[in-house]
């Protein structure tokens, strides 16, 4: 079913069955002091987007840093993000809003955990679900009716990066927390390691860089123009014909990536090579962390490189990058060119078309300036 449906139904439906359902809170009263200070189940509710759940990580650690080990920590995701989670040590189960046997025995553990986190912005799915199996529950208040469907709130400060924003959740449980150095790197084993290895000892370079030119399908504005992701792969190489540029990475962006080797001068093209539909998430892990560099729109992988502690550069608008930066920025990277206005806001659910397309300010010499 496609994004834009999907959201259509969750904004002008679900939040119907939050009104009744909060009734049922003045049924019950609970000592809500007891449950916080010694909960025996906590749920992580995050069920968009693949990358921005990397942003959840540093919350959940710390979250698990607090109770430690006499909590179970269960996920609800969507089959979009929940592989992300695969291979952290976080949960002891893991369910698909999408699978008909997990959400039917969601919908039987009415009241069953202790407490309930949802890292969700603005989806009233998420509320909804916080709701029915909440004994506490905390989530963002941003979105009218929503505020029904918690007993601990905030309100999303749209002024810091999302992850920071998502560590105040654990604030409305009374939960103090520290400031994270860096993002989580996201694990893999070793057999992920064999097919990159195997890759990297082909690939003969002197730098690697990789390059995520497009996007997911929300708000395609974001993209930096075909034109000049051309005019900076060949500057760089007309700088070191031995370095090597990886365009990543999934199915989905393969058309395009194409395109752009398709487009190349033939002398340039031996120098860089289309991974989409190569690696699996776990060895596109792997790779960046054995890139020397990453310049990437505002989307996942730029969150994933970052992750991995792989030198990024993030190219942004319309979405303001104090936001979705590459964490830390004392490590990255990030561009943009344009005054405190943004046509996208997440927490807000809104997803407004760049009329002015901004994101063309952004020239190649700015990048090659810092990549120097």
């Amino acid at each position: 079913m496609p994004v834009k449906t999907l959201r259509n139904i969750d904004k002008y439906m679900i939040w119907f069955f939050i009104l009744i359902l909060f009734w049922l809170k003045y049924l019950f009263v609970w000592k809500k002091e007891k449950l916080i200070k010694n909960p025996k189940k906590i749920l992580v509710i995050r069920m968009r987007a693949l990358w921005s759940s990397l942003l959840t990580f540093p919350m959940i650690k710390q979250l698990e840093n607090y109770y430690w080990e006499w909590v179970e920590y269960d996920l609800l995701a969507s089959t979009r993000n929940i592989w992300v989670y695969k291979n952290q040590w976080y949960f002891k189960n893991m369910y698909n809003l999408f699978s008909f046997k997990d959400i039917l025995k969601l919908l039987c553990s009415f009241k069953k955990y202790d407490i309930v986190i949802d890292t969700e912005e603005y989806f009233m799915i998420s509320a909804f679900m916080s709701l029915w199996l909440w004994k506490i529950n905390c989530g963002y208040t941003n979105i009218k009716v929503r505020w029904l469907a918690y007993n601990n709130w905030i309100i999303y400060n749209d002024k810091q990066h999302s992850c920071l924003a998502c560590l105040d959740l654990i604030k409305a449980i009374w939960i103090d927390y520290k400031t994270p150095d860096a993002l989580e790197p996201l694990k893999y084993t070793d057999k992920d390691k064999i097919k990159v290895d195997e890759f990297l000892k082909w690939l003969k370079y002197s730098k690697l860089i990789c390059m995520h030119t497009w996007l997911a399908e929300t708000s395609k504005d974001r993209a930096w123009p075909k034109e000049k992701w051309i005019e900076l792969i060949q500057n760089i190489i007309n700088n070191d014909n031995e370095v090597k540029i990886i365009l990543s990475w999934s199915k989905w962006e393969y058309e395009s990536v194409q395109e752009i080797l398709l487009t190349l001068h033939e002398k340039y093209q031996g120098n860089v090579i289309n991974i989409c539909w190569m690696f699996s998430l776990f060895w596109f892990a792997y790779l960046l962390e054995k890139c020397d560099l990453m310049v990437s729109n505002d989307t996942g992988p730029l969150h994933l490189s970052a992750a991995m502690w792989t030198k990024t550069i993030g190219l942004f608008w319309p979405n303001l990058p104090e936001r979705f930066w590459p964490y830390p920025i004392g490590e990255n990277v990030w561009i943009y060119k344009w005054d405190w206005n943004a046509s996208i806001n997440v927490h807000l659910g809104r997803f407004d078309e760049d009329e002015e397309c901004n994101i063309w300010k952004i020239e190649v010499e700015d990048i090659i300036n810092y990549i120097k």
